[in-house]
């Protein structure tokens, strides 16, 4: 009685907090809400933190109330604000740093069509590349006409460093080994736990991406800042420099404080001091709104996993549910004002099923005759690739993380550790494989080769799907698999991806493969709708109310997710990209 009791008064409370929540959430997207814009006005953005892939529906983050825009909606409001005769510039405060490569480039591009429709683009930054390792905030102010920086900051782009801890070492002397196994040299993941430092396959092509990442950059910032590459690889092999410096080499505009870069944007809207944020400017009903033929967008975005995406309703999903993507595909293709699907992929991979999964269904709004185009964003390997290749075409960034054609499975064994703790485990059970994949007891000899087995079979259809996809013998194939990383200009030569751009690229490729008429716009309509989400709310909110108090002993949410980042699972057939340093998290 008691429980129930219990129950009862945090449903209702739950209730009650949804009540107020949805009631404040309509107030704050109604059209009361929304002020009117001025005739003339300068758009601003705030980039110091990049837009994700996906908007949040984690209740704490306040996605209850749609506050943050996804990396998508970002570029499609600049895109139309280009053609917004009000719209005279645009102002932007910058200093992420760490973002992924490929989301600066989306935004990179739509600035581009910005500026090329002759308005102004100014960009403040407190700092550039102080972390030493990276350069994102660097290449996304080098789109811009004007740079600003404060005097009091700094130049340190330096390049790009990516450091991987080696665990072996530290785990022997605990008495935790790893077991499991990979297919092949390049797939480096297991590595972290098998090895005490890189390998040689593993060096090399983590220095062939990191060397086409920087190849990139310093191409496309020396033709924007109109500097000769060598300088400006000289340049930034003296980093850091003082404001001044950079200033006087041609790496910023103009140094000042914040008031100062904005006192220059209005001065350039001719006075005007009219500042409108990217929200304010999104709840306007007047700006120009593509309608028209349909083109269905679906997103795939974090590690592609099977069942729910998360247990916990206090935190943002990391993973993309196949089922959910799969549904997406199924219901756009049933569609019939859909003329086109494109599927957006920013994952580092997942497990085999769940992406197979993805890609059949790809392969099925094909059938029905909806022409397909990935879009593949920051990340798009292992798994994330396998759901991308039946695609009509695969269109990546030049940054994008892509391939991983491999496979590992790997899970963590303390029977040493238990047994220096006194600590005895002991096992009652059927069959000749049953706990194979124990945490306490190693794997005989014959699971051993049961899992390689395993290994091997998932590796040869994974090659054997790509190769069929996109049409590569065998030698061109084993070239461009065993677990190779490759950045989206070497994957395009490898001939696993077919175009070189972002979404609005992908967009027009889908609007071509449709036959639709290229000087008539077309409505983006996301798969599942606006009413799925609240469906999540609400049943990420009733979860709080659940009064399951059954007995169950799991590891935290906290230490799994940061296991996971290793790879560490007692699932097997993973194909998850390596463990993914901030340069393309």
């Amino acid at each position: 009685m008691r429980r129930y009791i219990v129950g009862l008064l945090a449903t209702v409370g739950t209730l009650t907090l949804l009540a107020i929540a949805a009631g404040i959430a309509f107030v704050a997207s109604s059209p009361f809400s929304a002020k009117p814009l001025p005739q003339q006005m300068v758009l601003s953005l705030d980039l110091r933190s990049l837009p994700p892939e996906r908007t949040s529906t984690d209740i704490l983050s306040g996605g209850l109330f749609h506050g943050s825009r996804d990396i998508v909606e970002t570029v499609q409001l600049l895109w139309q604000a280009a053609d917004d005769p009000r719209v005279a510039g645009l102002y932007i405060e910058i200093g992420d740093e760490r973002a992924g490569l490929a989301r600066v480039q989306e935004l990179r591009q739509a600035i581009a069509h910005f500026r090329g429709k002759g308005k102004f683009a100014i960009g403040f930054a407190e700092s550039l590349g102080s972390g030493g390792s990276h350069f994102a905030d660097y290449y996304l102010a080098a789109s811009l006409e004007q740079i600003w920086l404060q005097p009091s900051g700094g130049f340190g782009v330096a390049g790009i460093a990516v450091e991987t801890p080696f665990l072996k070492g530290g785990l022997d002397k605990l008495g935790v080994k790893v077991e499991g196994g990979k297919r092949y040299e390049y797939k480096s993941a297991p590595d972290s736990f098998l090895e005490s430092g890189y390998t040689r396959p593993a060096r090399e092509n983590l220095q062939q991406l990191l060397d086409s990442l920087f190849g990139q950059f310093v191409a496309d910032v020396a033709r924007d800042r109109h500097l000769e590459p060598a300088e400006l690889r000289r340049l930034i092999d003296t980093a850091p420099l003082e404001p001044e410096h950079a200033r006087r080499d041609g790496l910023v505009d103009k140094i000042g404080y914040r008031t100062d870069a904005l006192d220059e944007v209005y001065k350039r809207a001719g006075g005007k001091r009219d500042l409108v944020t990217l929200s304010e400017y999104a709840g306007d009903e007047t700006r120009p709104k593509a309608q028209g033929e349909v083109i269905a967008l679906i997103h795939a975005s974090g590690a592609i996993m099977s069942g729910p995406s998360g247990d916990n309703p206090f935190q943002e999903e990391t993973s993309a549910n196949s089922e959910d993507v799969v549904d997406a595909l199924d219901e756009a293709s049933k569609a019939k004002d859909v003329r086109a699907i494109v599927l957006r992929i920013d994952s580092p991979g997942g497990t085999y099923p769940a992406a197979d999964a993805i890609a059949d269904a790809v392969g099925r709004a094909r059938a029905a005759g909806k022409p397909v185009i990935v879009s593949m964003s920051d990340v798009a390997a292992s798994g994330g690739y396998l759901a991308a290749v039946r695609a009509d075409v695969i269109v990546a960034q030049p940054t994008t993380i892509t391939a991983s054609i491999g496979v590992f499975s790997i899970w963590p064994m303390a029977h040493e550790l238990l047994a220096s703790l006194g600590v005895n485990v002991e096992r009652v059970s059927v069959g000749t494989n049953a706990g194979m994949y124990s945490t306490f007891q190693p794997p005989s000899p014959a699971q051993r080769r049961a899992v390689a087995r395993e290994l091997d079979t998932i590796y040869s259809e994974f090659t054997r799907i790509v190769a069929d996809a996109r049409k590569l013998n065998a030698e061109r194939m084993d070239a461009a698999a065993r677990g190779r990383v490759f950045s989206g200009v070497d994957a395009k030569k490898a001939g696993l991806v077919d175009e070189l751009g972002g979404l609005q690229l992908a967009l027009n490729i889908a609007r071509a493969k449709a036959d639709l008429d290229e000087t008539k716009k077309v409505e983006i309509r996301r798969y599942p709708d606006e009413t799925d989400r609240w469906q999540r709310m609400f049943e990420r909110l009733f979860k709080l109310a659940s009064t399951d108090a059954g007995p169950t002993v799991r590891l935290p949410r906290e230490v799994r997710d940061a296991l996971a980042q290793f790879g560490i699972t007692a699932r097997p057939g993973n194909v998850r990209l390596p463990p993914l340093p901030p340069l393309w998290h």
